[in-house]
């Protein structure tokens, strides 16, 4: 599919990337990169076209989440940014919200709620094979 929506997926839980890639893929997103941490991701960002949003835990060795996010937006400002973190604090939303995140999502979201998260950062893809 041509137009298909591209998502990025950086966590530095491997087990977790695999069930949210196989969850993106179901919904009709392809993911282009899957990083353990921001470092990663920006490296591998450099040789990649850009993907619609990134999906970006906080909480990650070398380079976390808002320190990733502050550099995401300096090189690449078309891309959002969904935090996906354990952290459910107002004080983490506040934070990921003033590093420019368009949304906020706890791991502990239900699928409903991943779904219509995404659904309104991005438009629904056009096979959606939930």
């Amino acid at each position: 599919m041509e137009n298909q929506l591209t998502v990025a997926v950086v966590d530095d839980h491997a087990l977790l990337r695999k069930a949210v890639n196989f969850r993106l893929t179901s919904m009709g997103y392809k993911v282009v990169i899957e990083a353990e941490n921001g470092k990663q991701f920006l490296d591998k960002l450099e040789s990649s076209p850009s993907p619609d949003l990134c999906l970006l835990d906080i909480n990650m060795p070398e380079m976390n989440g808002f320190e990733t996010a502050v550099e995401l937006r300096k090189r690449r400002p078309g891309i959002k940014i969904l935090f996906f973190s354990m952290q459910n604090g107002r004080t983490y939303m506040k934070k990921a919200m003033e590093m420019g995140a368009d949304g906020y999502l706890c791991k502990d979201a239900s699928t409903e709620e991943f779904t219509r998260t995404l659904s309104a950062l991005l438009p629904q893809p056009m096979s959606q094979a939930v």
